[in-house]
């Protein structure tokens, strides 16, 4: 039986999106919004969670390199309530939160290899660590 994945990798402006129908993960797209409007960010996934209808979403935890609580995990902390009181029919047991140090900086390090121009290497940077992370959480099933 196929389960349906959704992973974010949620920063300031921008919310990176990952798929999965359990097997393999696959970028989806990059939400933008003004910076900590994420009351806006939030909005438009609906599409997203209509298309896919995910039973567990992926949350990539930046935790500080000392494996400590820093503020950007703390954000995203708040982000994850704000979609679990915006978004009703999902609960905290369905969100999972993945260690995701370095994933960003490993997806753009790929983009880079791959001759993107700036401009497409900042388009696909967050979709990328969102499926880096996805990655991360199905490679932790198989263990």
């Amino acid at each position: 039986m196929t389960q349906s994945i959704i992973a974010f990798d949620i920063g300031s402006k921008t919310i990176g999106l990952a798929y999965s129908s359990g097997v393999i993960a696959s970028s989806l797209d990059t939400i933008r919004f003004e910076e900590y409007n994420f009351d806006q960010g939030l909005k438009q996934l609906e599409p997203y969670l209509k298309k896919y209808n995910p039973s567990i979403i992926i949350v990539g935890y930046p935790k500080n390199m000392n494996n400590t609580i820093g503020e950007r995990a703390e954000m995203v902390d708040y982000v994850i309530e704000m979609f679990l009181d915006m978004y009703k029919s999902f609960n905290k047991d369905q969100i999972i939160k993945v260690d995701e140090r370095r994933t960003t900086k490993i997806a753009k390090n790929i983009l880079i290899q791959a001759n993107l121009t700036r401009e497409k290497q900042k388009k696909y940077k967050d979709s990328l660590a969102a499926q880096l992370i996805l990655e991360l959480y199905l490679e932790s099933r198989k263990l």
